[in-house]
């Protein structure tokens, strides 16, 4: 995203990819090539988008972290920072919007990836009046894997996101 307004955030809330079924604990089940293959689509469609996020907040769980290495293969030169939080594993949306609104505000484009409920329920919860019907039905409903919600709005400041406070533009499917 390249945008002259220093009041414009871009939101990005990805589930990760499929996983396999089978692992020792939950946390440490692994991605199927099927959700290699949808991360690295949505690596793809950020790409041909223009979109950088500057600021990468994944799960600590070993499929989320898989899903980010997949997205990262496709936007070569990437250079934002990426941390990995057990709170997105543990958390519900609650803790993840205080993820968000701690950030920095020089990050306008923020990237977490996640979990259900919590990604779609989050999607849901920010999404304003002007959001597409389509994809806020899709979010309430919740997010398949390796898909992602694509919202935006005009806050000076990432603590400034609250409910109903940016317009879900669309849900990215891979």
């Amino acid at each position: 995203m390249a945008s002259s307004d220093p009041d414009s955030r871009l939101l990005l809330l990805m589930r990760h990819g499929k996983a396999e079924t089978v692992a020792e604990t939950d946390h440490d089940r692994p991605l199927a090539e099927k959700g290699r293959a949808q991360a690295r689509l949505i690596g793809d469609y950020l790409e041909s988008q223009g979109v950088r996020p500057s600021r990468v907040l994944v799960s600590d769980a070993r499929r989320t972290r898989e899903t980010w290495e997949s997205v990262l293969s496709a936007m070569p030169g990437f250079d934002g920072r990426v941390t990995f939080h057990e709170d997105i594993y543990d958390g519900g949306p609650a803790e993840v919007l205080h993820l968000i609104r701690t950030r920095k505000d020089k990050h306008a484009v923020v990237m977490v990836i996640g979990h259900e409920p919590t990604m779609s329920t989050l999607s849901a919860h920010l999404a304003d009046e002007e959001s597409d019907p389509s994809s806020l039905a899709q979010a309430r409903i919740g997010l398949p894997t390796g898909a992602m919600s694509v919202l935006s709005g005009s806050q000076p400041a990432w603590t400034g996101i609250d409910e109903e406070s940016m317009t879900l533009h669309t849900i990215v499917r891979s």
